[in-house]
């Protein structure tokens, strides 16, 4: 809802200006809010997982303080700072009205960074005692990044290696799953993933937490022993989001710089006690040989930028898959460069899958499919016929439009999909969002573009583009709005990550994108979150933006307004304010609060020098707020 800030008791002998003083009480909080606003969904704005739901479309609707209107360098900022012990790789996480002991009811984010430790902030003042800090935990000794990923030595997560895939909240057991990589002493490569749960309130274990994560699959490839590919922690990397569905918390790896041998796999264990569920893992490529493939069989990660896997009414799985072996084809139960869809029926099972026409030509190329993620769209894009679609890209920049009740599998004279757009984008390291029938993408050197889905078929170019491109690697757009109204395309740049750079805050109109609404840059002195980090999404909820960085985080928010100005003229107060807020007041020995603005009171209003004053006749003390929209 929008904000209000208390700004004087005016009882006037003489002119003095209006100062913020308090907070509004809160019985006349109450009143405004009934009055003037729709109440507080405190679920509604809550972001719990990887881009907002597990459709993964990456649109908060229900944010009623931004708008287009009020995100410019005047009226929106950075607000506060947080400092945390590492690089943070894993989306922010938001949850309004928690209960913390000692603390009372805080609207809190949750922040994970790649030195092992879970963060606790409030999520709307960094004052008080311990300076915003709610809890802290850290689970174990991260893992040196230089001694990982050594077949190119990318050492993209520089200096540490622990917390990197986004965690997940389950708001009814109040828990957060984070998976931890880390080892018993420093320097060493024996290193393993625990999955742990936390008490979102605390911070601390749940009684069941933390478990070991092993897995094994029946295979024939690489790397098997006597039939039975088994999970190995020191060749895993959790890259993707943590995904929450029917009880069941997914993780899923990767690899550390594409060194052999590894897999994709995927890994179930129950919500309520961690307990690995049998038959609950699934590996991307577990019959691939060094005979059939050559040195680098196997692969297939599970990365997509740090996208998690999105999940159907049906509870069933889907995802992209990096370079690696593809035999699906020939029955071989191999999937390297496909889109893949799982279910989740009492065990993990291909049920199907498609692989594009020029599989082969991708994985020798490095042309990731699997560096992108898909977002499932809603049935009101998709038409009668194939009411259930989503849509995806990777390093090609071709979007794939794929129907989820029947992926196509793979012919190597044509895609069998709904559509495929070649060309449409440069390469995508990270996922595309969708509002309103528009998809976005924020492809690496090119400019964001959104392309128009009406019954089931995508515009092959973009309807609305913005005017800056950005470098690097590694970009998810993320979109607000109230419902239908008041969207904003947000996305980061990271391109001076390798040069140590700030990250930029972008926001443009979502239905505009050449209107570029702000960015951080503007006032790069009040408004710079930090160094860049690659793959940043940033999150939006209650009229906050959360920006990750190099061992901080960033709030975003409205901006408090200058002090109102006030002079005395014969019988009456003049009060000025700007025009990006409302006037309320309330007379002496009234508990009600009346909007004004200039337009319900042109007569006793007039403009100067860009602002509005009105008058007020001095019967008594009138008590003045100002309503932030």
């Amino acid at each position: 809802m929008s904000s209000v800030e208390y700004l004087a008791v005016a009882n006037y002998t003489a002119v003095r200006p209006f100062l913020y003083t308090s907070t509004i009480p809160a019985a006349i909080v109450m009143a405004l809010a009934v009055a003037m606003v729709s109440p507080h969904d405190s679920s509604a704005a809550d972001v719990l997982t990887f881009q907002y739901d597990n459709s993964r479309d990456g649109a908060n609707t229900n944010e009623m303080e931004l708008t287009p209107l009020n995100v410019n360098t005047n009226n929106f900022g950075r607000l506060f700072t947080y400092t945390v012990d590492g690089y943070i790789y894993a989306q922010p996480l938001y949850v309004s009205n928690v209960t913390i002991p000692g603390q009372g009811t805080r609207n809190v984010v949750f922040v994970a960074t790649e030195n092992d430790s879970v963060y606790a902030f409030d999520a709307d003042s960094n004052k008080g005692p311990d300076g915003g800090l709610l809890w802290q935990t850290n689970l174990g000794i991260a893992a040196e990044s230089i001694l990982f990923g050594i077949r190119y030595h990318h050492n993209v997560l520089n200096p540490l290696i622990g917390i990197t895939g986004t965690p997940v909240i389950d708001p009814a057991l109040g828990t957060l799953y984070v998976d931890v990589f880390s080892g018993e002493v420093l320097d060493t490569t024996n290193c393993v993933h625990r999955l742990h749960a936390l008490n979102i309130a605390t911070g601390a274990e749940q009684p069941f937490s933390p478990v070991l994560v092993t897995a094994s699959v029946p295979g024939t490839g690489v790397d098997s022993i006597n039939g039975v590919v088994n999970f190995t922690p020191q060749n895993h990397m959790n890259r993707p989001a943590l995904t929450l569905a029917d009880g069941v918390v997914y993780v899923a790896y990767g690899s550390y710089g594409d060194t052999d041998p590894y897999h994709g796999w995927v890994i179930g264990f129950s919500a309520t006690n961690l307990q690995q569920l049998t038959n609950y893992a699934f590996a991307t490529t577990p019959n691939a040989t060094t005979n059939a493939f050559g040195i680098n069989a196997g692969e297939g990660a599970l990365w997509m930028g740090g996208g998690g896997l999105c999940v159907d009414d049906g509870n069933n799985l889907y995802f992209e898959t990096g370079n690696g072996s593809f035999s699906a084809h020939t029955n071989g139960g191999d999937y390297g460069d496909c889109f893949v869809k799982l279910s989740t029926s009492n065990q993990l099972t291909v049920m199907d899958y498609f692989a594009p026409s020029n599989q082969a030509s991708m994985a020798l190329n490095d042309e990731d499919l699997g560096s992108g993620g898909p977002i499932l769209l809603p049935d009101s894009a998709s038409s009668a016929e194939r009411p259930h679609l989503m849509v995806g890209a990777g390093k090609e920049g071709t979007l794939y439009l794929v129907d989820r009740d029947n992926l196509g599998h793979f012919s190597a004279s044509s895609n069998n999909i709904v559509q495929t757009v070649p060309g449409a984008i440069r390469g995508v390291w990270g996922s595309p969002a969708y509002f309103n029938n528009l998809i976005y993408f924020q492809g690496v050197g090119d400019v964001m573009k959104a392309f128009r889905i009406t019954n089931g078929v995508i515009t092959t170019s973009p309807v609305t583009r913005s005017t800056t491109s950005f470098g690097g690697v590694g970009y998810t757009p993320s979109i607000s709005a109230n419902g239908t109204s008041n969207a904003i395309a947000w996305v980061i740049d990271t391109s001076s990550y390798g040069s140590k750079g700030p990250a930029v805050l972008h926001a443009y109109n979502a239905t505009n994108l050449s209107q570029e609404l702000y960015n951080s840059s503007q006032n790069l002195v009040r408004d710079n979150p930090g160094g860049a980090v690659k793959y940043a999404v940033p999150v939006v909820a209650d009229g906050k933006v959360f920006v990750r960085g190099e061992d901080a985080l960033s709030v975003y928010g409205l901006l408090p307004g200058p002090a109102l100005g006030a002079s005395l003229y014969a019988n009456s107060v003049v009060l000025s304010w700007p025009t990006n807020s409302t006037l309320l007041y309330s007379l002496e020995g009234s508990t009600n609060i009346v909007a004004g603005n200039w337009f319900s009171i042109t007569n006793q209003a007039t403009v100067t020098n860009g602002v509005f004053q009105v008058s007020f006749p001095l019967t008594g003390a009138v008590t003045f707020y100002r309503l932030k929209r």
